[in-house]
């Protein structure tokens, strides 16, 4: 797969949406980074950790319905790939040590990921999580602020 709209489509939808590791393995380099509020202390590293992160953040918010993709734009150099999508996942169990609350939580993020050779080297999350961050700034702001 060469298309960079495609791989990352995939890596959102499949591997994002539903913790999909084959998604992972197909779409991410074995040496990505990202940066993400799912790992509030600095970048991941790599995509055993990429994986292990979602893996974690999927089993305790597992998708309600299917990721929606509203805007997805791609550099004339097919290098970097803009994706704004919708998610909503269920809390329905412990995440950081909070608690499962059974709310279902609308996740509204833009992702640049950067393609090279068909995987993606890095990836870059801006959300629009409010609901997520209060439920979680109890934990999160002292890992944050330190």
């Amino acid at each position: 797969m060469s298309d960079p709209a495609a791989i990352v489509t995939r890596f959102i939808t499949q591997f994002l949406g539903s913790a999909d590791l084959v998604a992972a393995d197909a779409t991410l380099h074995p040496q990505v980074q990202g940066v993400t509020g799912l790992k509030p202390m600095g970048p991941i590293d790599g995509r055993e950790e990429y994986k292990a992160i979602v893996t974690a953040f999927v089993a305790a918010f597992p998708a309600q319905s299917p990721v929606e993709i509203i805007d997805q734009f791609v550099s004339q150099d097919g290098t970097r790939v803009v994706t704004r999508f919708h998610s909503r996942q269920r809390h329905a169990g412990d995440f950081f040590g909070v608690a499962a609350t059974n709310r279902v939580i609308l996740f509204d993020e833009t992702h640049v990921a950067r393609v090279r050779d068909g995987l993606i080297v890095e990836n870059i999350v801006s959300a629009t999580n409010l609901e997520f961050e209060m439920l979680m700034a109890p934990v999160l702001t002292p890992m944050i602020l330190k």
